[in-house]
């Protein structure tokens, strides 16, 4: 009976991810690996078990090849010169380790293993023969080991003929590391004992993505990407991180929020389709037609966009201001598309300070329901262009209290109706000028203190000649310093001296004789 307590055996592959199949595979009882090592600690397969009758092995007529009857088999040879698949992540309760250790040779079958999750390495330990057969091993992010030990340490290898060395098409593995220094002898070794008609195995960071990505973090550290990147909805990043790799594979972007296409330039792609931009509402255009020269225009799908926008020349796109948006609108002079904000926006104190550069928006502006908002400042804007009126839209604010425009702002639209509505707004105070300019336009006002625009005029009366009566009776008190009987901490703060002409000595009379 084995003990319980783990084994130590110290083989460089083993690392500490061995724990964690000890722990899924045996228990926790580490001293399963017994069998498959010898005394020194070398791999080695264990054979049949007595009275297995391998007929089967040798007969298959199936395809698809997923039963856990097979992970027995020391030879498998399918009777289909098309060879039939092992699909080894496919089958249920079958055991890879087992299998990689054991299996000797392959005839009309390819070993294939694809979006493998779990942690598995592939120690083919005593494989030696391939005839027509081939090692697919693409896009595990858990694949973590590959080695023939049998064919890289034989000194025979020369004896063997090299059409029956085995394929290898090794691509897209994440965490499989060849090209590092102190695993420079695995890919040597691997090269070594690959049969010439296939031998493609992955350069080091190379990564495959199943999923659709989320941030440019999951690809920061690629340096080659197997198969296609697909970004949706969930990508909001404006400006997404640089792309400096090779992908063997096209883009998909549909519906994100990416609006700078520079970084995309980087990647050096080979697409046998088509890449793809569709309903991404914030993409400058002017950098979509960057990437028609930069690649090839039949292998772009773009859909057709009403708007140009020019982000080289400080423009943006309009649509819905949110929290969640960051840097978006930093920077941007001109809006091109109606600008919208609502209790949905959520705090965007941080975007509205992004938008405070715009000199102009090139469709209507609205801002309604949101109780966030206390100050909208865009001190620089002076044209709000819309195609439809109103031009300007403020409504629902109940804690919105400064509105700040440029002194001059235009407002303009090309259908009736009134250009600037202002409703149920009750903290909100408009500065004069603000306010003449909008009733020069026609404002339509609702729930809104209209009597701002004399209180401004008034407050201002009241400040400049308020001042100037102070000033003028510090100016009389000053003079009036010197005759007027005033406590004497008010000279101790204001001191001041008298000048008084000085006494004419008088000559000394003479004392008489």
């Amino acid at each position: 009976m084995y003990s319980s307590q783990p084994i130590i055996i110290k083989l460089p592959e083993f690392d500490v991810n061995m724990e964690q199949i000890i722990k899924d595979q045996a228990g926790g009882n580490g001293s399963f690996l017994r069998e498959f090592v010898t005394e020194n600690g070398k791999p080695k397969g264990i054979g049949n078990r007595p009275g297995f009758n391998d007929s089967y092995c040798r007969n298959i007529e199936e395809e698809l090849i997923v039963h856990p009857k097979y992970a027995d088999c020391i030879v498998l040879e399918s009777l289909n010169e098309n060879r039939s698949i092992v699909k080894l992540n496919a089958w249920s309760g079958f055991e890879i380790f087992k299998f990689a250790v054991n299996l000797k040779e392959l005839k009309n079958i390819e070993v294939q293993l694809v979006y493998q999750n779990e942690l598995t390495y592939l120690y083919f330990t005593e494989f030696r023969k391939c005839d027509n057969c081939l090692f697919n091993l693409t896009k595990n992010p858990a694949l973590v080991g590959l080695r023939f030990h049998y064919l890289t340490e034989t000194d025979d290898l020369n004896t063997i003929d090299k059409e029956y060395l085995p394929k290898l098409y090794i691509r897209g593995n994440s965490r499989l590391k060849f090209s590092h220094k102190q695993d420079y002898s695995k890919i040597k070794a691997l090269r070594k004992i690959c049969n010439e008609e296939m031998c493609v195995i992955q350069k080091n960071e190379e990564c495959h993505f199943k999923n659709t990505i989320k941030s440019s973090k999951e690809y920061s550290n690629c340096r080659y990407v197997y198969g296609d990147m697909h970004f949706n909805y969930r990508f909001q990043e404006s400006n997404p991180g640089d792309m400096n790799f090779k992908i063997d594979g096209c883009f998909v972007f549909n519906r994100t929020g990416i609006q700078y296409l520079r970084p995309i330039l980087r990647a050096f792609t080979t697409c046998d389709r088509e890449h793809i931009f569709e309903k991404n509402k914030y993409m400058c255009t002017d950098q979509l037609e960057e990437l028609k020269r930069h690649w090839e225009p039949n292998k772009l799908k773009i859909d057709a966009d009403p708007i140009k926008v020019r982000c080289y020349h400080g423009e943006c796109r309009g649509g819905f201001i949110s929290e969640n948006v960051q840097a978006r609108y930093s920077g941007c002079e001109v809006f091109r598309g109606d600008v919208y904000m609502s209790q949905e926006s959520g705090n965007i104190s941080e975007r509205i300070h992004e938008l405070s550069y715009a000199h102009k928006i090139n469709g209507s502006f609205h801002v309604v329901n949101n109780t966030f908002i206390t100050k909208l400042a865009l001190p620089f804007l002076k044209k709000i262009d819309s195609a439809k009126c109103p031009a300007l839209v403020i409504e629902n604010m109940e804690n919105l209290r400064d509105v700040i425009f440029h002194s001059s702002i235009e407002f303009k639209c090309n259908t009736t109706g009134p250009k600037v509505i202002i409703r149920n707004c009750s903290r909100l105070y408009l500065y004069k000028q603000t306010l003449r300019q909008m009733r020069q336009y026609g404002a339509v006002f609702e729930g809104f203190n209209s009597e701002t625009d004399a209180y401004s005029e008034n407050c201002t009366f009241f400040l400049l000649f308020g001042s100037l009566g102070v000033i003028l009776i510090f100016e009389i008190l000053w003079d009036l310093r010197r005759n007027l009987l005033l406590p004497n901490w008010t000279y101790r703060i204001f001191p001041m001296t008298i000048m008084r002409k000085p006494k004419q000595k008088q000559p000394r009379k003479k004392k008489p004789q």
